[in-house]
């Protein structure tokens, strides 16, 4: 009998970039880091779906969102929707009204490379910034999960996401830069 995973198919997985807040509740995330320093502060939180990162710096927010197309966003200040394909980079840049440069690309890979890499995230989830492995509808297969790393400074905050999708042998790899003057 098939079981299907928590997480949605990376088919239907779409990047959304928007430039005013959104609230948090409407993600049920599983885990939230916060960022706050004196130039800006930053919210991130792992969901089934993916993740959102909302980024505020002087009273101005944007955020990025990772989440299934079913998942129901207003357009309001929506400014880019990108559905991802295999081994394909979405590059986008936003000057307004924080700096932004976001870089995503999905690798499909044999199941013995995904199990390899889902393994190696497993490892290296215990040093990252936030992480959470949802559960596993399957017993010999990993459940989802999804970590971030993040690099900052006061001009600056660099942050990484993985997420697996073990139903489709894919990984989600994310980079966000956000540069303050």
């Amino acid at each position: 009998m098939p079981t299907k995973s928590l997480r949605p198919s990376i088919a239907e997985t779409s990047y959304r970039f928007f430039e005013r807040p959104l609230h948090p509740e409407l993600f049920s995330p599983a885990v939230v880091g916060r960022i706050r320093t004196d130039r800006y502060q930053a919210s991130l939180g792992l969901c089934q779906g993916g993740h959102y990162l909302q980024m505020t710096v002087d009273g101005k927010s944007v955020v990025e969102v990772t989440a299934p197309d079913s998942q129901v966003l207003s357009t309001y200040g929506l400014q880019q929707t990108y559905f991802f394909r295999d081994n394909e980079e979405l590059l986008f840049e936003s000057k307004t009204p924080v700096p932004y440069h976001f870089a995503g690309q999905v690798d499909t890979v044999e199941f013995g490379v995904f199990t390899r890499v889902q393994m190696e995230l497993e490892r290296e989830a215990a040093r990252a910034f936030v992480s959470y492995q949802f559960p596993s509808p399957h017993r010999l297969l990993a459940g989802p999960l999804s970590l971030v790393q993040v690099e900052g400074s006061e001009k600056m905050l660099v942050v990484h996401t993985f997420h697996t999708f073990p139903d489709d042998l894919a990984v989600l790899r994310t980079q966000s830069l956000f540069e303050l003057n």
